[in-house]
């Protein structure tokens, strides 16, 4: 009796098969193995380097004070090195690649907001920043689970303007997508016929091709509005510079007009929102933080999606899968997916990089190599744009186990953190802890503008959370890098890179002049070295990070102290070049050195190979390798000093914004544009000149009756430096070689022969 009853009860009690997982990673073995090998032959090296550098201080300690200072300095030089690279190999040290399997998800998914910037319509034209909107309201995802909010903190009447007209283009735009499944949502690149990989209806071309012309009208249309607009004085009239700084709150949600030229017969149109912020001269604004905060509150009184994704005003959608891939890893509760998954980042890539990038513009060293790295530890950094993130992780909350239910709290511990806001408070009570995917959608009656006024009033911060708890954070002008480890891993979320191939998910614009450029490394690398030395904040001294990761905990402090590379490179443009002079060797050993010197290239040939592919491409590892020493002469350099003019003091925080609005065309065909240039080349160009002078009188000197007893010894200085001039060739060519209008400015030429001669009479 009993095993009858134990077999009519046994289907019963089986448990149903698990839900397939959503996503999957690999750990590429051979790899790691490689690079870790590399790893240990080039500490060996280096230690070797410095072990001859340690005895030669030794046996030196009674000689002159010049040449035991000569030794003290490499030491210094090397040793700086050395700690940078062993930060880095934490990057390294677990690569991993990750797959998303999107037909797997359940019909059922999370509202998402689309968080969008942009500051300035001179350098950010209007026409670029609505294709970046229109491809977000393109997205292959349910149109009523879909916001996009446009953050213009310039308070332009263009913008607006150009964003009312974008919705009423996207009106047409986001059916035709969905219907003829159009894989690049990003308009003016789908116009122009530059994806060749969209199919863009596939067998249906010809079916497609009335609506396609219908459709492309009415985008030449917006171009044209928009241009017009630029034009119309009573426009662009009523909007100054001096309002930037000095203008009210304005939020609308933009809807459809009776007599717009589309079709309104498609399914539910994602919402979209413009904000314009108060700003004040008296209220600090916080830049790109501050922005992306008022949003924040913005659409959590709006639609309060579980998720946001932020982009940058020149980072438009190229595919519209982005969102469900991201959805694969945010919602996939089968192992190894972690409950405490906080955001999702996709990389940045660019639709205008040249084949020659001669600016090393696609940050394949962080892209390409670094963060597959970083997702094997605990998942890579949050990089500014192109991120998909948990609402309630941003807000401040902890992971599961123990995760934080603001539905618990009572109204005033909520609004001392959050402000004064009852309809954001609401918001937060009433969809905190639960499912993420059950979350209230966008309402048919939109909040009163006094509502969404208040939460994006300059004064609303004020003795709240918001920068220090909440949101993103304010003491850094990296608010991506700051937030990432202060927000979210060292309170226990982790991350995961999703790496899509063939089609890059986002296409960004990058900087086409070498000023901009260099303006851009120098705020990333001033900000990050803010944060890196900084006695609470720093990544070395984050007590919940190291104990989480080490490796991770190594991985910030990378970029936290690589702007110490000038370091280093001061050093090893000033050094060589004048001991060579003096006939006096640099190197106790030089084969060592040499060695050392070697198994770096050829660690960096090995990067660059497995990012190729596979691919040996000699002028990406040329180029890198050019662009790292102006780098640390230039953007490093500059860097270390508004770092410490900061932290003394001396100096407010600034964000210097770089132009989308250049042609490029010098950087297109490989040839350095140096137009506006100023001091912050002068360093490199100074040191370019010494190198070249201190090659020419050392060979003669080595050359000449008498000198050759020295060749031997000084060699090995004579090499790096011909390295170095090799290197530094488009700065001499842009001095003295070339008289076209972006060659290097006369004045920087100038002072830089005179600095390069003092140098040489004072030390040479």
């Amino acid at each position: 009796m009993e095993d009858g009853e134990k077999k009519a009860t046994k289907p019963d009690s089986q448990a149903p098969p698990p839900p397939p997982p959503l996503s999957a990673v690999h750990v590429n073995r051979p790899l790691v193995a490689a690079n870790r090998a590399m790893a240990a032959v080039h500490a060996a090296l280096v230690a070797a380097v410095i072990a001859h550098r340690a005895m030669a201080l030794l046996s030196d300690s009674a000689g002159s004070a010049s040449s035991w200072s000569r030794h003290v300095v490499m030491a210094l030089a090397d040793l700086t090195l050395l700690f940078l690279w062993a930060l880095s190999q934490s990057g390294l040290w677990r690569p991993v690649t990750r797959a998303a399997f999107p037909d797997r998800l359940l019909a059922a998914v999370p509202r998402v907001d689309v968080l969008v910037v942009t500051a300035d319509p001179d350098k950010e034209p209007p026409l670029g920043v609505m294709n970046t909107v229109v491809s977000a309201m393109a997205l292959d995802y349910p149109g009523g689970a879909l916001s996009v909010y446009l953050s213009d903190d310039a308070g332009s009447p263009l913008t607006l303007l150009a964003a009312r007209k974008a919705y009423a283009f996207a009106r047409a735009w986001v059916p035709f997508c969905r219907r003829h499944s159009v894989q690049c949502p990003w308009p003016d690149r789908y116009f122009a016929g530059d994806d060749a990989h969209d199919g863009g209806g596939g067998d249906r071309r010809e079916e497609i091709a009335e609506e396609r012309t219908r459709v492309k009208k009415l985008y030449d249309k917006l171009k044209a509005d928009i241009e017009a607009a630029k034009k119309d004085e009573s426009i662009s009239g009523s909007w100054t510079k001096a309002k930037r700084q000095d203008h009210d709150a304005y939020v609308e949600i933009i809807t459809a007009k009776e007599d717009a030229d589309v079709d309104d017969e498609e399914e539910e149109l994602p919402a979209l929102v413009y904000v314009a912020r108060e700003k004040r001269r008296a209220w600090p604004h916080h830049f790109k933080a501050g922005a992306l905060n008022a949003l924040l509150r913005v659409s959590g009184v709006v639609s309060n999606a579980a998720y946001v994704l932020v982009l940058d005003c020149d980072m438009a959608c190229n595919s519209r899968a982005s969102a469900m891939d991201a959805m694969c890893f945010l919602l996939d509760g089968s192992p190894p997916a972690p409950e405490n998954l906080a955001f999702v980042q996709f990389p940045q890539m660019f639709h205008n990089l040249s084949h020659n990038d001669i600016y090393t513009n696609e940050l394949r060293y962080i892209f390409g190599t670094r963060w597959f790295g970083m997702d094997g530890v605990r998942g890579p950094f949050l990089s500014g744009t192109g991120f998909y993130v948990r609402r309630d992780a941003l807000y401040g909350a902890t992971p599961p186990p123990r995760s934080t239910d603001f539905s618990s709290m009572d109204a005033g511990e909520l609004k001392t953190r959050f402000g004064h806001s009852d309809r954001l408070v609401a918001s937060l009570r009433s969809n905190s802890g639960g499912d993420q995917r059950h979350r209230r959608r966008l309402p048919h009656v939109p909040p009163e503008p006094e509502s969404l006024a208040l939460v994006a009033s300059c004064a609303y911060e004020a003795g709240t959370a918001w920068g220090t708890g909440v949101g993103f954070m304010y003491q850094s002008v990296v608010e991506d890098y700051f937030t990432g480890y202060q927000r979210f891993f060292s309170r226990g979320w982790t991350s995961t890179y999703c790496y899509p191939e063939p089609r890059p998910a986002f296409l960004g614009s990058v900087p086409t002049n070498l000023n901009d450029v260099l303006v851009q490394n120098k705020r990333w690398m001033s900000g990050m070295l803010v944060v890196g030395v900084s006695r609470r904040h720093s990544p070395l001294a984050c007590r919940p990070l190291l104990r989480a990761s080490l490796l991770q905990a190594m991985g910030y402090a990378y970029f936290g102290f690589a702007a110490l590379y000038a370091v280093p490179m001061l050093c090893y443009a000033t050094l060589p070049q004048l001991c060579l002079l003096r006939g006096v060797p640099l190197f106790p050993c030089p084969a060592a050195a040499a060695a050392a010197f070697a198994s770096s290239l050829l660690q960096h040939l090995a990067e660059v190979c497995v990012a190729r592919r596979g691919r040996l491409d000699l002028r990406m590892w040329w180029n890198e390798q050019r662009f790292w020493v102006l780098n640390a002469l230039t953007g490093q350099l500059f860097g270390c000093v508004s770092a410490a003019q900061e932290l003394l003091g001396a100096r407010a925080m600034d964000f210097d914004l770089t132009s989308k609005a250049a042609d490029g065309r010098l950087y297109q065909d490989g040839v350095f544009d140096f137009t506006g240039c100023s001091t912050l080349l002068l360093p490199a160009t100074t040191l370019s000149v010494l190198n070249a002078a201190a090659i020419m009188a050392g060979t003669w000197k080595m050359t000449s009756w008498g000198g050759f007893q020295f060749a031997g010894e000084l060699l090995p200085q004579l090499f790096l430096m011909c390295y170095g001039a090799a290197l530094s060739y488009p700065l001499l060519e842009g001095m003295f070689l070339r008289w076209d209008a972006a060659r290097v400015p006369p004045r920087i030429t100038a002072l830089s022969v005179a600095l390069a001669a003092v140098l040489l009479a004072v030390f040479g």
